[in-house]
């Protein structure tokens, strides 16, 4: 418990250091109570101080903690950072981030550093303070991590560290302390020859910071006079026997070389080839009066990335029964290729979170730069549905179109979704469905092909997703309802595909074609748009 007789004021006052000047500005309190161990805006100040961060950049903060660092980004530097770690949950993260006003500029998430689900070249700059020697000091990472730095990016690291490379050796004046995690504890200029050994950096700097071994000592004394039990009695002891001989604190900066960025060669990427067609003819076949957002998107672009249904088309009857609106934070789970998050971005000026397992991150973060995304963003991710890294409450919507049925059959799927919608947010999903229940009646012959593939044993009844989601008692179905002609529409499409582009999806010959055979008697497409209770 906090010693209720401790001055706050004094603390303020114990608490700011010359070498940290913007970090003095924070409330003591607020500091003491989310402290893990050093003062980590001591830390990120000086760290930031020697690097070259700007408005608008896009940080990964590495082993935030309880995102205080990632608070101070985004107020000092006004960057886009997110709040990466394994431990802490994102859900507690996101309350400190929402209180301290910075909610449009941080994104908690839950990361195991060996685990990154980004995109290739995303950020700007990775910042990580007192957590790299947790899981940097493997030859390997370093290289495993630059794979998300664009070119010209920058890595800052603090850490604590020591004047001199201990080999393994305890000081005999530190043995009575020494925990077996301090031996990821090193010299700036061992981390300098890590780093450089990789051929990846060039490394800026490559110190001690000043005063940091008192610094981190007056830290811990302070915080046992403030609140005992958030202190620790024996770090303090070990520092105070040290007295500045061994430990201290390494600052490490580097930068990724400017070299030429992949798919810098001016070609698109794409799952498959560019359809071969006369310039107008996919637009004057493809254009629908019913989907006038659709239609400004060129048909080529679309095909050559398609995965399934038109996902465009799909998406534009989908937002027809939603509510959204610029600057919301949107959730599209199984984007595929991306277009639909691109979609999102540009039509709705959201913030996208484009989540796929399927499709590497990369790739659909080179889609997101060539097709530009307007006042909105687009942030690729891989993610498994079942394991949602993000924060309670965190979005405003969530999205899914012709994905929800590949994971969200089974009853108890929902409110695992549902968690991470805000009360009153929107969750809304379109996908190939049936007009009759197949679970009491018998699979028509003409599809017994299709029923051979347990993935059509997804295709349900907008009337079976009403029910399986307001069994579910998280939310309130708005719209459940099936897609009139929708099969003609999608056997248009299927069509055009198999003439133009012919990739791997098609379901074959028009004369084999389900969808030909069925003639909208069972299959169809169907939506559902519920709001979170």
């Amino acid at each position: 418990m906090s010693d209720s007789s401790f001055d706050l004021t004094k603390f303020q006052d114990l608490i700011a250091v010359d070498g940290a000047p913007r970090a003095a500005a924070y409330p003591a309190d607020w500091v003491l109570e989310n402290q893990m161990g050093p003062n980590a805006l001591w830390l990120v100040d000086e760290l930031t101080a020697a690097m070259d961060l700007r408005p608008g950049m896009r940080v990964l903060d590495l082993g935030c903690g309880r995102a205080l660092t990632s608070v101070f980004l985004a107020r000092e530097y006004g960057v886009h950072v997110t709040a990466a770690d394994l431990w802490i949950d994102p859900s507690e993260n996101w309350e400190r981030i929402r209180a301290a006003g910075v909610e449009d500029s941080v994104v908690p998430l839950r990361v195991d550093a060996h685990d990154l689900k980004f995109a290739e070249e995303y950020f700007d700059a990775v910042v990580c303070v007192d957590a790299y020697e947790y899981f940097g000091t493997d030859h390997w990472f370093l290289r495993s991590l630059l794979r998300f730095v664009r070119p010209g990016g920058q890595i800052g690291v603090v850490t604590p560290g020591t004047t001199q490379e201990l080999d393994g050796r305890t000081p005999e004046h530190l043995a009575p302390w020494w925990d077996w995690e301090y031996n990821g504890w090193h010299t700036p200029q061992w981390w300098r020859r890590l780093w450089e050994s990789s051929g990846k950096v060039d490394v800026d700097r490559a110190d001690l910071l000043p005063d940091g071994a008192a610094n981190w000592l007056a830290w811990e004394e302070a915080v046992l006079a403030a609140d005992p039990e958030r202190g620790s009695a024996d770090v303090a002891a070990m520092l105070r026997a040290d007295a500045g001989r061994t430990l201290g604190f390494a600052r490490i900066v580097a930068r990724k070389p400017e070299t030429e960025a992949a798919g810098d060669g001016g070609e698109r990427i794409s799952l498959w080839k560019s359809p071969v067609a006369e310039p107008g003819v996919l637009a004057e076949r493809l254009t629908l009066p019913q989907y006038p957002r659709s239609a400004a998107y060129d048909p080529a672009w679309v095909m050559a990335n398609v995965m399934g249904p038109h996902p465009l088309w799909l998406m534009e009857w989908l937002t027809g029964a939603m509510r959204l609106e610029p600057g919301m934070r949107v959730l599209d789970l199984g984007c595929g290729t991306a277009l639909t998050s691109v979609f999102l971005a540009r039509e709705f000026g959201v913030h996208v979170t484009a989540a796929d397992l399927w499709i590497a991150p990369g790739d659909n973060w080179r889609r997101v730069q060539e097709a530009g995304t307007g006042a909105g963003t687009a942030t690729p991710l891989s993610v498994e549905a079942h394991e949602l890294p993000f924060a309670d409450g965190y979005f405003d919507a969530v999205v899914s179109v012709d994905a929800y049925h590949y994971f969200g059959t089974d009853v108890r799927y929902l409110p695992t979704l549902a968690r991470c919608v805000r009360p009153g947010g929107q969750i809304a999903m379109a996908a190939p469905g049936t007009r009759v229940d197949l679970d009491a009646e018998p699979v028509p012959e003409h599809l017994s092909p299709w029923a051979a593939d347990a993935d059509f044993w997804t295709f349900r009844t907008a009337q079976w997703w009403r029910r399986t989601w307001e069994r579910s008692g998280v939310v309130t179905v708005e719209t459940a309802d099936a897609l009139e002609d929708g099969w003609r529409e999608w056997l248009l499409w299927n069509r055009t595909c198999a003439e133009f582009a012919a990739p791997e999806w098609t379901s074959g010959p028009a004369q084999e074609d389900p969808i030909v055979a069925d003639t909208g008697r069972l299959l169809t497409l169907t939506r559902v748009v519920a709001s979170r209770d």
